[in-house]
């Protein structure tokens, strides 16, 4: 890589909000492929333990792990460095709350749902990633999905994350000078797309915590997955 381009992404507002942008939006492709791998749940305890389990035992995994941690990292910094940037120099009164967004309910609470987002993220890593894996992960999940407490906390991160994408997906398009008055509402309904799908999370544990799965057992329904 150019060390003048490395250094500029650093050291320029425009570069940081680059960073910032680009980050995001991999972020979010990263969500909608857990959300694909959270419906292997409908599939059952072997098919979705069975994806685990290779996903464990590939040696590229941890480093598909270090360089998601580096992204959400990079996103996080760049992203307050950002936003403080915006106010010191946005002028006071009025404009000067615009950093906070206020257009939409997406743009005016992305530092809440940023900061809620990042403590579901650590009591998601507590309680699935860095624990006993002997129950075996379908057990692990499912249990945890019937747990009035656990599921509150799980809508409310799907609802914060749904709202954070709702503005930052589009956001980083047009920051990456990606718009155009012919495909800006695309880009903007794709954008509030991936943010519904979020919705997704929420309902996958309300399924499991109103023991639906049990009920479709008994009566020798079974939920397919529409590939």
């Amino acid at each position: 890589m150019d060390l003048t381009f490395a250094k500029r992404l650093i050291t320029t507002s425009i570069g940081r909000k680059a960073v910032m942008a680009v980050s995001g939006l991999l972020l979010g492709g990263f969500m909608l492929v857990h959300l694909a791998e959270n419906l292997l749940l409908f599939k059952g305890e072997t098919a979705y333990n069975g994806w685990v389990d290779l996903l464990l035992s590939n040696p590229v995994t941890i480093y598909l792990e270090l360089g998601l941690l580096v992204i959400f990292v990079a996103h996080i910094i760049t992203g307050v460095w950002v936003r403080i940037e915006d106010f010191l120099n946005a002028p006071r009164g009025y404009e000067a709350r615009r950093w906070q967004g206020g257009r939409t309910i997406g743009s005016a609470t992305m530092l809440y749902t940023a900061a809620a987002i990042l403590f579901y993220l650590a009591y998601h890593l507590l309680t699935f990633r860095f624990v006993d894996h002997s129950m075996g992960f379908y057990q692990m999940v499912t249990s945890a999905f019937r747990s009035p407490v656990f599921v509150g906390i799980y809508v409310a991160g799907a609802a914060a994350l749904a709202l954070h994408l709702s503005h930052g997906m589009q956001s980083a398009f047009q920051t990456l000078g990606l718009s155009h008055p012919k495909y800006t509402p695309l880009i903007k309904a794709g954008g509030m797309a991936v943010a519904v799908l979020m919705v997704g999370f929420a309902l996958i544990s309300l399924y499991f915590l109103a023991d639906m799965d049990m009920k479709a057992a008994e009566t020798g329904y079974q939920v397919v997955v529409i590939r």
